[in-house]
């Protein structure tokens, strides 16, 4: 059986990289500049393998976070959303290559989207986006 945290929190992190949107995973680094970013975390995984093949069910999230000074109408997050979304499924049978790990996606749905209004900080009001991504993997050489 192998590992498919990484190999997912790399597929997700290419895609939106390739969007010039910063990404980290984990947390966010102090102080950061960017108006809008991508925090990767939370994957969770469970085995789900028959007789005659090793299988997983996961689920990722993907923050969208934003931030602007004294105001926020969350114009430019969900264009961002709307961007990430997009180049993540842009088919309704779309799926991410995780052919370099011998691993195949086989379903990709978004499990949830939730907005949060965090509030003011500093002089910066800031709002976010939680998407859960749940998807089923296939490890092919076993």
């Amino acid at each position: 059986m192998k590992d498919i945290n990484s190999p997912l929190l790399k597929a997700y992190y290419n895609v939106i990289n390739d969007l010039d949107i910063k990404v980290y995973e984990g947390e966010e680094p102090d102080n950061v500049n960017d108006k809008i970013y991508v925090v990767l975390s939370n994957v969770t995984s469970n085995e789900t393998s028959t007789k005659s093949s090793i299988d997983h069910n996961a689920t990722i999230q993907v923050s969208v976070h934003s931030w602007e000074y004294k105001y926020n109408n969350s114009k430019n997050l969900n264009e961002a959303v709307g961007l990430i979304l997009d180049a993540i499924k842009p088919t309704s049978n779309s799926v991410l290559d995780l052919s370099e790990f011998e691993l195949e996606m086989l379903n990709l749905t978004k499990q949830s989207d939730t907005t949060q209004n965090l509030g003011n900080l500093n002089g910066r009001v800031y709002i976010s986006r939680i998407l859960v991504f749940k998807q089923d993997i296939f490890e092919v050489n076993n």
